[in-house]
């Protein structure tokens, strides 16, 4: 099924030619490792330390394909899931299973709230744990459907269980008709799923004694293996050695997805551009507890991250729906390779938003807990960052998208009496990821017209960047908008673009917490400083400790090291066990209404 000829030098959908600098194939192959071969040395070579941006990109685009390769047959027999079908072509419309990454596991599915092994755990020769039974999510109560009419139906793969932007603001796409949605109680809402695979499973299930609740990873990381990983981190400033029984650090190949779902209109449902799903939503049930529905959405963001031999600290890629990005009329802003084609105006959101960041006091003691200084407000001026006189929100997004920041404890410090609408990117895609787009969009085509398929939605997805090596950024002069990275070409792993230091996928990171992450959160406001005055670090690597920005800071900063728990840069691993699925938050003009989340971030 495989298609191996390298894109270069063909025509893309759009008839522009395109570069033949990296290769990229369509292929159900997923790659184990950016530049190889790899040596660790000293001096290393290879791997993602000495890839070039272009070498990375492709790999970020090899995952992608290989992830969304139509799955085989799923039984839940052994091997069925995440493996690649023999018989269905990449983009084929008559091939409605659902794609690699979708039979991962679920993160209920590994971490059950119900103090239950996971569904379908069983000890066995093969060492499977049962992860390839078919998908249950079992929280902390059973969950009954809205509809009597869907409680029969199969258990959909895609389990949308997130409403929010961890915890700090909620997404939305005013393109959304509000009859889009039956029964979805906030239609323009964007909700997300979190999954892993084989290997985060087994080795969550092989570290597990079902028999003592005192050891069991798939509640939670036992408090002495907590600490274990924190005196190794200190003191070696680098991963435990990958597998580790004593010690959070998970198996070289380990795979996490975050995706971004919504609903459709009938002209985007029939435009052939939106991967399409059956997908599993929570709403309040009027007994007060949840209850969930099916039906049809597109996906409009996928994150893939990965860790390897040379990428401890995993390799961070992320892809959106070509169409997120429109203007107030519904026209798009980027083309389908992540070129700006329309002018957006000046400030990347309206109202615009400022971060205050003051550096503390030294106290005079080391102390590596976030500042809680700093805040976000409206703004007039990004530069100067002064408080606004008055500044109106965005009343009115139409097809924009926007966000409301949330306000509800721990005080989140950010505008949140209104929406906020999405102008444009903080940082424009770089060149490179549009010609990794270019080329990855003519190889597709190309595999396409060979099995004589007319279209299928991958054109129109396009990667945003990706992130393959730590970088610290050193913070030189203090300004009052967060003291920003800005590095100039050229730029290689050990020194990024803004981009990619401060990687970000507009329908999952938005808020300017997440757009521009740096250092840590406290309590919900990303900050570069310290309690004392230092410079608050969030990653651990070859001896290092970075500042890094981000996906890869946010989860050093949430998931390798956050406080009083560990996960070796995965958020769901660190937080352990989901008790309840999310529900869509009331939106106020106080802000929006506290619901109960499925974790919650560390200060």
């Amino acid at each position: 099924m495989a298609d191996t000829s390298a894109a270069g030098g063909a025509a893309a959908p759009d008839g522009k030619q395109v570069s033949a600098a990296i290769p990229i194939s369509v292929t159900p192959a997923v790659p184990a490792e950016l530049n190889p071969p790899y040596t660790p040395g000293p001096p290393a070579k290879g791997g993602a330390p000495n890839a070039t941006p272009e070498q990375a990109a492709a790999f970020a685009w090899q995952e992608f394909i290989a992830l969304n390769w139509p799955a085989g047959p799923q039984g839940g027999q052994p091997g069925q899931r995440e493996a690649p079908s023999s018989t269905c072509a990449f983009g084929n419309p008559n091939c409605t299973v659902p794609t690699v990454w979708e039979t991962f596991r679920g993160k209920v599915e590994t971490f059950p709230g119900n103090g239950n092994p996971p569904p379908g755990y069983v000890q066995n020769a093969s060492r499977s744990y049962g992860y390839d039974a078919l998908p249950q999510y079992n929280y902390g109560v059973p969950v009954a459907a809205c509809d009597p009419a869907q409680a029969n139906d199969p258990v959909p793969w895609v389990n949308l269980d997130e409403t929010d932007q961890i915890t700090l603001d909620n997404m939305y796409a005013g393109v959304v008709a509000a009859g889009s949605s039956p029964g979805n109680s906030s239609p323009q809402l964007i909700r997300f799923l979190a999954k892993s695979n084989r290997a985060q499973y087994v080795y969550v299930a092989s570290n597990s004694d079902p028999k003592n609740p005192l050891n069991q990873w798939w509640s939670a990381i036992p408090p002495s293996v907590v600490t274990a990983t924190k005196n190794y981190l200190s003191a070696k400033q680098a991963s435990p050695p990958p597998g580790s029984t004593s010690m959070v650090s998970q198996y070289n190949g380990t795979i996490e997805v975050k995706a971004a779902w919504r609903p459709l209109n009938p002209s985007e449902l029939a435009s052939g551009r939106f991967h399409v799903q059956t997908v599993r939503f929570y709403e309040k049930a009027s007994s007060g507890g949840f209850c969930y529905r099916d039906a049809k959405w597109g996906l409009v963001a996928l994150h893939i991250i990965q860790k390897t031999l040379s990428a401890p600290y995993f390799i961070y890629a992320t892809f959106e729906q070509a169409d997120n990005l429109l203007t107030p009329t519904g026209l798009p802003i980027e083309d389908a390779d992540g070129r700006v084609i329309r002018s957006a105006l000046a400030a990347p959101t309206t109202p615009q938003v400022c971060l205050v960041d003051p550096k503390p006091a030294s106290s005079g003691s080391a102390n590596e807990t976030p500042s809680a200084l700093g805040t976000v407000i409206l703004t007039g001026n990004r530069a100067t960052c002064q408080p606004a006189s008055s500044q109106a929100y965005c009343a009115a997004p139409r097809s924009q998208l926007f966000y409301r920041n949330a306000a509800f404890p721990p005080t989140n410090n950010a505008p949140s009496a209104g929406n906020i609408c999405v102008n444009r990117r903080a940082n424009n895609i770089p060149a490179e990821v549009i010609d990794a787009n270019a080329q990855a969009h003519a190889a597709i085509a190309a595999y396409l017209r060979s099995r004589s398929i007319t279209s299928a939605p991958w054109l129109a997805y396009k990667l945003v960047n990706v992130q393959y090596y730590p970088y610290d950024k050193v913070i030189t002069t203090q300004t009052p908008n967060g003291s920003l990275y800005n590095g100039q070409p050229p730029y290689t792993a050990r020194h990024p673009s803004p981009a990619s230091y401060y990687q970000a996928n507009i329908v999952v990171e938005t808020n300017r917490s997440l757009q521009l992450f740096s250092g840590g959160l406290s309590p919900n406001i990303s900050t570069d400083w310290n309690q004392d005055g230092t410079q608050h670090k969030n990653s651990y690597y070859a001896g290092g400790h970075f500042n890094m920005g981000g996906c890869m800071g946010c989860h050093g900063s949430q998931g390798q090291n956050p406080q009083g728990q560990a996960g070796d840069f995965s958020v769901i691993l660190a937080r352990g066990a989901v008790v309840v699925p999310e529900t869509p938050s009331i939106e106020t003009q106080q802000g929006l209404t506290e619901v109960r989340r499925n974790r919650k971030l560390s200060k």
